[in-house]
């Protein structure tokens, strides 16, 4: 699944440059971010564990709903 999923994410890069996403800027600001990512993984692994596998998948389908109703908003405005 991660070499899937790295293949995945490595086809966007052309878009994104096509795009002009890839600059300085957000490059700078991916680097300054990317010492927190350990720290998200570890938060999370922690809440998994520390409650009951209904209310993680319940906060976890409430957000992916929250994720989604936003979206179809800025799709729509």
């Amino acid at each position: 699944m991660a070499v899937f999923f790295f293949v995945i994410n490595l086809s966007k890069w052309i878009p994104y440059a096509w795009l002009g996403l890839l600059d300085w800027r957000n490059m700078a600001t991916s680097l300054v971010l990317l010492p927190l990512a350990p720290v998200g993984v570890w938060i999370g692994v922690r809440m998994a564990r520390s409650i009951s596998p209904l209310w993680f998948y319940r906060f976890l389908y409430g957000g992916m709903l929250l994720t989604g109703i936003k979206l179809l908003w800025d799709g729509f405005a």
